[in-house]
Formats: C-alpha cells, sequence, structure tokens
C-alpha cells in the first residue's frame, strides 16, 4: 500500500500524488472498498480515485533519484522502435504508453522525432495521432523525472533532446 505524499505513474494518466484513501459512497460500489485518492501533478485542483487493490490498475511508485540518474545516463542506449508499417507503429505506441515503462516512453519519444525529422524532408508534420502519442510519453517520462531529478520538466525534456534526432533543417 502506497503512503499519502507518494508519487505515482497512474497508467497512462501520468503522474499523480497519493493524497489519502477513501471510501467512496457511490451506488454499484462496495461500502468496504478502499480508493487513493490522487492529485494529478499537471492538474492539482482535481482528483481521481483509484482502488487500493491492485487488480487491473497499472500504478507504480515515480523513480527514486538513483533510478532516475541511471536512467539518464543511459537514455542514449534507448532506441526507437522498429516498425514496419505504420499500424504496426501505431500500435507499438500504444502498448508502450500504456505499459507507462521509462524505457517504452522514451522509445515512443525517439521514434516519433524521427519520424518528424523524415516528414520534415517531405516538407510535412507529425500527424495528429503521432503528435498526441508524443504528448502522452512526454508527459508521463519528463513529469517522473522531474520529480525525483529535483529539476523543472523543460529541462529534462532538454536533456533528452539532447541525445535524440535532430529536427531537419
Amino acid at each position: 500500500m502506497y503512503q499519502s505524499g507518494t508519487y505515482v505513474v497512474y497508467g497512462c494518466k501520468g503522474v499523480h500524488k497519493i493524497i489519502g484513501t477513501t471510501h467512496l459512497n457511490l451506488e454499484g460500489i462496495p461500502k468496504d472498498k478502499e480508493y487513493y485518492i490522487l492529485q494529478a501533478v499537471k492538474k492539482p485542483d482535481g482528483a481521481v480515485y483509484a482502488p487500493v487493490e491492485a487488480g487491473k490498475t497499472n500504478m507504480r511508485s515515480v523513480m527514486t533519484r538513483e533510478q532516475a540518474e541511471s536512467f539518464m545516463l543511459g537514455v542514449e542506449n534507448i532506441h526507437a522502435l522498429q516498425c514496419k508499417t505504420p499500424k504496426q507503429r501505431e500500435e507499438n505506441c500504444r502498448d508502450s504508453i500504456k505499459s507507462c515503462a521509462p524505457d517504452a516512453l522514451l522509445q515512443v519519444i525517439k521514434t516519433l522525432m524521427e519520424r518528424r525529422v523524415e516528414r520534415a524532408r517531405q516538407g510535412k508534420k507529425l500527424t495528429l495521432l503521432d503528435l498526441h502519442f508524443m504528448e502522452q510519453a512526454e508527459d508521463i517520462l519528463y513529469e517522473e523525472l522531474s520529480i525525483p531529478l529535483s529539476i523543472p520538466r523543460v529541462e529534462v525534456e532538454e536533456r533528452i533532446h539532447a541525445h535524440s534526432p535532430k529536427k531537419a533543417g
């Protein structure tokens, strides 16, 4: 069980802070079932409720400082996804984001950065779906890393982009 004040990655919804637990008084929900009260780092004015019983909920603690530093040192060793077709890229991106694993999220980011460069050479922009996947992966990964490293999200992004494909010029 997570303690109040703990930061967690909650599914593909991003980084949240656990602010307590409660029992929901809603029809159709067992009165004895306990829920975490989660506050999104990105939108702290609302709350999300997640069952304390793990079940199907994909929730994990944010990386420790040591894990985050080690991850940042290995950024250049994590490569883009290998996708032969647009459909395969879409499925791989969706599955990687759903996993919320830092390595998988970075693979999505690198894949779509490479795609951005390739499409820019053709005089095109990323598709809306690609942009959506990029935003999701970046939001989750950069928010997560900014907490244990105690640096702003934008600095995490700059560090990762320093080890990624450059825009076509």
